[in-house]
């Protein structure tokens, strides 16, 4: 079953040649033995990347992981047309679709992985040398059809784990056993916000000690386990029934993929013996301006909205911390590519209410806005005396009952909340803005399908976002606006942006692209979105 239940219990049947080292998305070799970041031009129409792997990894059965594990890994999935995730991961390459053309085991050490076109970073660092490779001697003798193999044993496949499948129970409980003889257990990694480093040598795998990006500056380590000899996975009926057995006592963890209801978490925090532990996100929430038409098509329009609206106010005030400020679109969580903090949102940092109005309304002037009267702020907390007769740079008067399109409080209470807030705010610039709770798949498919694009002025969504931190060029980039069919919702249009879009795209290491997303940030920042990102609570008995 494909599902994330059947994701939890898996252990690790494949291996790849690049991983990705967390919390600070930093990419690190796995089976490479060095991260190989420049293509080859064959000169054919085809670039190539050759990877030397570390010898001596064993997968659970004692064969040995080789190249050739890749190379028939690839051609099953291309022979057998794989669909599904295996398309993604592993994106076959035609006359008419860029991809992977060939994956080769020049010998038992070297897989040469050739593409149809000259792959950057999305395509290859974080795409094709992060794809799973599977067990040949294992998997081969299923690879007939697609039929058998997907209906192959899986729970007797080998695995590249320090546990090894053990106990199944239908419906009930599954167990992982500590494989004594593993390769994949120790060692000591340190992370830095930029780096991180490996020290490993448990004298069964091949021993390593190597470091990846900027490793300097604070940082903490920690000793690789696993620590314990058996794993049980216990089905629940619901989330009750599975937090009252960690309440209880029964369970150490509740993996749950759904999030966990504010009481509920509050609840459980409060329990003797319980610890919170929270970190940061790779995802972001946001609001977008529809810059195709008026007023979200004026920049100084957006700079102001964006002036007032005290996000940090909201976060700590009102929502006790539950999320992270961005003023970005770099979540925490990339901690590499976050970029400095410039600009309009530079300028509004720390002001109180009546100096965030004020200079709010300095922008509007600035911007060519007049009014017939400008209003007044009475300073504190109470609400400005909004201005009145608006017009913008070119004398239109802005629309009336322009909408907020926001989740109600019953699907998330945070988007909900600031929803109200920001409205509010922009009333208090002379904005006549309503935030309108709405159901997630309306505003989706309000904003998300071509005939629509023009049809709105402001919503907030949120987005899970990959290790790759490409997501900018596919919102921002002008090539995919909404009305084309592709994700640029506000339909944001800028040559310079694009430009360094481009760039970014085709960048071959990983120290060239990350100073792009910092000078990209200064051309767009603040100009179509305000983001805020997720906090992620865990909650696990004191030992």
């Amino acid at each position: 079953n494909n599902d994330v239940w059947t994701a939890y219990v898996m252990s690790g049947q494949s291996v790849s040649l690049y991983g990705i080292s967390y919390p600070n998305y930093q990419l690190v070799t796995s089976s490479a033995s060095e991260l190989v970041e420049i293509s080859t031009d064959n000169g054919d129409g085809t670039w190539s990347y050759t990877v030397p792997l570390t010898e001596g990894f064993e997968w659970s059965d004692g064969t040995a992981v080789t190249a050739n594990d890749w190379a028939w890994t690839f051609k099953t999935v291309k022979d057998l047309a794989l669909i599904g995730s295996w398309n993604s991961v592993w994106p076959v390459g035609s006359d008419e679709v860029q991809g992977v053309v060939d994956v080769v085991a020049v010998d038992d050490y070297t897989v040469k992985v050739t593409f149809n076109y000259d792959a950057g970073l999305s395509g290859w660092q974080y795409g094709a040398a992060l794809a799973p490779a599977l067990s040949e001697t294992y998997w081969g003798q299923y690879a007939t059809d697609r039929e058998t193999l997907l209906a192959a044993p899986a729970d007797n496949a080998p695995v590249a784990s320090g546990f090894v499948y053990d106990k199944l129970e239908q419906g009930a409980f599954y167990t992982w056993a500590y494989d004594p003889n593993t390769m994949y257990y120790g060692g000591t990694t340190t992370i830095y916000p930029g780096g991180t480093e490996f020290s490993w040598d448990n004298g069964k795998a091949p021993a390593i000690d190597v470091s990846f990006g900027d490793t300097s500056g604070e940082s903490f380590s920690y000793e690789n386990g696993p620590f314990v000899g058996t794993v049980e996975f216990t089905l629940y009926s619901d989330q009750d029934a599975a937090y009252l057995a960690f309440q209880n006592g029964e369970v150490d963890f509740v993996l749950n993929p759904l999030g966990l209801k504010r009481n509920l978490y509050d609840q459980l925090s409060r329990e003797p013996g319980v610890e919170l532990v929270s970190n940061f996100s790779n995802g972001m929430r946001y609001m977008a301006f529809n810059m195709r038409i008026f007023p979200g098509s004026d920049k100084a329009f957006r700079q102001s909205v964006g002036c007032i609206v005290d996000k940090e106010f909201v976060i700590n005030n009102v929502l006790q911390g539950v999320a992270i400020n961005m003023d970005g679109q770099m979540p925490a969580a990339l901690t590499a590519w976050v970029a400095p903090v410039t600009g309009v949102l530079a300028d509004c940092d720390g002001l109180s209410a009546e100096e965030r109005w004020n200079k709010s309304v300095e922008i509007l002037q600035a911007g060519g806005w007049t009014a017939t009267d400008w209003g007044s702020h009475p300073g504190g907390a109470d609400r400005a005396i909004a201005p009145t007769g608006l017009k913008g740079p070119g004398g239109e008067t802005p629309p009336s009952d322009m909408l907020l399109y926001a989740p109600g409080p019953g699907y998330d209470p945070i988007r909900s909340t600031f929803s109200l807030f920001i409205a509010d705010w922009m009333q208090q610039l002379g904005f006549d803005v309503v935030a309108r709770p709405t159901g997630f798949s309306v505003i989706v498919d309000k904003v998300f399908t071509p005939e629509n694009c023009k049809d709105w002025y402001f919503y907030m969504l949120g987005w899970g976002l990959g290790s790759f931190p490409d997501h900018p060029e596919a919102f921002f980039a002008s090539y995919n606006d909404t009305c084309e069919g592709g994700y640029n919702t506000p339909g944001y249009n800028n040559a310079e942006f694009d430009a360094l879009a481009a760039e970014f795209k085709a960048a071959k290491k990983v120290s060239d692209a990350q100073v792009i997303p910092r000078r990209s940030e200064s051309t767009r920042l603040n100009s179509s979105h305000i983001t805020t990102s997720y906090a992620v609570f865990c909650l696990k008995k004191k030992k």
